[in-house]
């Protein structure tokens, strides 16, 4: 069942894992997609894929931070298929780890072009799809933000703060703009990793990571695509304003779970010593 047949997307950031990923996810289901990143050679490279795939694509590189850019990507989008039906706000501030860590360090930079890619393009985007969208009838804009927003962390500050930016701006635009028939959410993503490069992660921090999934395994990029087509579908009609955690059900528990765990399989218990049982809050 083709459940996106006759609708167009347009996704940023569509040379990474996770929005290659979801624009193969789009295609499949049915869409024509418009596929656009800061960097040209991936991009073509995506774009060549699905073409040998006999799916109907266009790219464009464009700088979602600059709104002349983000102007000309949505005006090749409409000239190219006429309308713009889905917008997935996947595009991200990677690579900033070594410097994004805490606020006593922040590299005033850093915070700068982290933010603006994380918050300040999807805005952009949002700005000039939403009116394309509004003409035509509506449509579903996908916010892709992180678990970093929901939770405190050790590092990634800006990154985290971007996204959480974006957590407000996905309840707004909902707000604002459903009596106009546009829907707006966001998927927060636990640690994704594409398949065959689990061992770019070290071994501890990704059974760290397991222990405290609910579904032990890593995420994969198909994860957060298939979500990002059942939030572009009639599936998700009724579904909007929401920030939709795609982790494994990581954020779902205690912080105590996976220790717990590890105290029970030796053979402790709520019971003491004494014969009382402890209160598990």
């Amino acid at each position: 069942m083709s459940i996106l047949a006759g609708r167009v997307a347009l996704v940023t950031g569509a040379a990474g894992g996770i929005g290659s990923e979801t624009v193969l996810a789009l295609c499949e289901a049915g869409a024509r997609v418009m596929l656009t990143d800061l960097r040209e050679e991936p991009l073509d490279e995506v774009r060549a894929a699905l073409e040998a795939k006999g799916h109907e694509v266009a790219a464009k590189t464009a700088d979602i931070t600059d709104e002349s850019s983000v102007r000309a990507v949505v005006q090749d989008t409409v000239s190219r298929f006429g309308r713009i039906d889905i917008l997935d706000n996947n595009a991200g501030a990677t690579g900033f780890t070594d410097r994004d860590r805490n606020v006593a360090d922040m590299d005033v930079d850093v915070w700068e072009q982290v933010t603006a890619i994380n918050a300040r393009g999807p805005m952009l985007m949002s700005k000039h799809v939403i009116p394309v969208m509004v003409e035509g009838g509506g449509g579903s804009i996908i916010n892709i933000s992180s678990g970093q927003s929901l939770t405190g962390d050790l590092t990634n500050l800006a990154y985290a703060s971007g996204k959480g930016a974006l957590n407000a701006m996905t309840r707004h635009m909902a707000t604002a703009y459903g009596p106009s028939g546009v829907r707006v959410n966001a998927i927060a993503p636990g640690l994704i990793v594409r398949p065959g490069e689990e061992d770019r992660l070290p071994k501890p921090i990704a059974d760290l990571f397991i222990a405290n999934c609910l579904v032990p395994r890593l995420g994969r990029p198909r994860d957060i695509a298939d979500t990002v087509v059942f939030l572009a579908s009639d599936l998700s009609g009724y579904i909007t304003g929401q920030v939709i955690s795609v982790d494994g059900g990581i954020l779902a528990h205690l912080a105590t779970v996976a220790p717990m765990r590890e105290l029970f399989a030796q053979g402790t218990s709520y019971r003491s010593e004494a014969g009382t049982t402890t209160d598990k809050t």
